[in-house]
């Protein structure tokens, strides 16, 4: 095997020579690590600088290179940190850069599924970071943190999630999914809609604190806890809508012509964010443009997608954001899609504001 050194953060590691390209990789043999998962993973340690304490128990449960774990014990105050691969080659490859670096951690080589079934309820933290889909991994996540825990879970079958194979994210996710202008956000509460059912089957809820898409994966940290009633209220928050022309409704008849169900709740948790953004160790416009558009309804509108039904040039972002404050109505950009606005205004209302637009532009021709 052939080893070079990287630097992520404030790790040293030895990993096996890698893709450095930008973008999502095969897996391929042998131990993984993807270089293009770092904002991933320098979010990861934001979220746990804002959430976590000495005393919390970590376990990174599918730690390939080990780089999360050894971060955690690193760049942030959690002490109690457990290791855990199935994989023998990687485990040997772990304990060997756990040593190289000073962390104090336990490594353990198992299966997530059997070391999760052994060590129930003993960890507050757990970490389901697989390659491609989460879902053999998180039902069993999710009835074995602890109470009030928090699951970090990765996505990274987004072409499933996005629409691109509606039968496969059917049979995986249990969703009809929207393969249009809003399907990275269609995407995310999907997961989310999945995550929330498989808790409340063991009476537990889910509250999103951290939820986002980036690059080519959607990562989600869900506190999670015991408790009919909120797991109840959870389901509530999972709904089909419809989507028509440039918009969307809300809709639980008519089954065949609506897609989900999503998950409408909030993605983020405001006391998450304010954390976040007061330490100041990640990018700050990032954190912002999360804090403004969590002030708004799920979904979002897209301006090429509204000017192509409209048969007119997209007017800039400044023009509608102008035009809509002079009418009351608020606006945000989204993380989701550069073209993309999150607005209070309704759709019929942004088509008339982007029609004024395009004629006075004719007329200051």
């Amino acid at each position: 095997m052939n080893l070079v050194e990287i630097c992520e953060g404030e790790v040293k590691i030895d990993v096996p020579d890698f893709d450095d390209s930008e973008g999502p990789k095969e897996k391929g043999e042998g131990v993984f690590y993807n270089p293009s998962m770092k904002k991933s993973r320098d979010i990861f340690i934001s979220f746990l600088n804002s959430w976590a304490d000495e005393g919390i128990r970590f376990l990174d449960g599918m730690g390939a290179s080990g780089i999360r774990g050894m971060r955690a014990a690193k760049e942030t105050p959690i002490s109690d940190i457990t290791i855990n691969d199935v994989s023998e080659e990687a485990v040997d490859l772990i304990k060997k850069n756990v040593e190289k670096n000073s962390i104090e951690a336990t490594t353990t080589n198992d299966s997530v599924e059997k070391h999760l079934l052994e060590n129930r309820y003993q960890y507050d933290y757990i970490d389901i970071d697989p390659f491609g889909t989460p879902v053999p991994y998180y039902p069993l996540a999710a009835r074995c943190v602890s109470h009030q825990g928090v699951i970090g879970v990765t996505a990274t079958d987004t072409a499933v999630l996005c629409g691109t194979y509606p039968k496969t994210c059917l049979r995986r996710y249990s969703s009809y999914p929207a393969n249009n202008w809003c399907k990275h956000e269609n995407g995310l509460r999907i997961l989310l809609a999945y995550c929330a059912r498989e808790a409340a089957r063991h009476n537990r809820w889910i509250k999103p604190l951290l939820s986002y898409f980036e690059g080519h994966h959607f990562r989600t940290y869900l506190q999670i806890g015991e408790g009919k009633q909120k797991a109840d209220r959870c389901i509530e928050k999972v709904k089909r809508v419809r989507f028509d022309e440039g918009g969307w409704k809300r809709n639980n008849l008519k089954v065949n012509r609506s897609s989900g169900p999503f998950w409408i709740g909030e993605l983020f948790s405001k006391a998450t964010l304010k954390n976040m953004d007061e330490m100041g160790s990640l990018d700050e416009n990032l954190i912002s443009l999360w804090e403004k558009e969590s002030k708004f309804h799920p979904f979002f509108y897209d301006t090429n997608k509204i000017s192509s039904i409209l048969k007119i040039a997209p007017p800039s972002i400044e023009e509608i954001e102008k035009k809509l404050d002079q009418k009351g109505f608020k606006i945000s950009r989204t993380h989701f899609s550069p073209t993309g606005i999150k607005t209070d205004a309704g759709y019929e209302e942004l088509k008339d504001i982007f029609s004024d637009i395009s004629d006075q532009t004719l007329v200051s021709k």
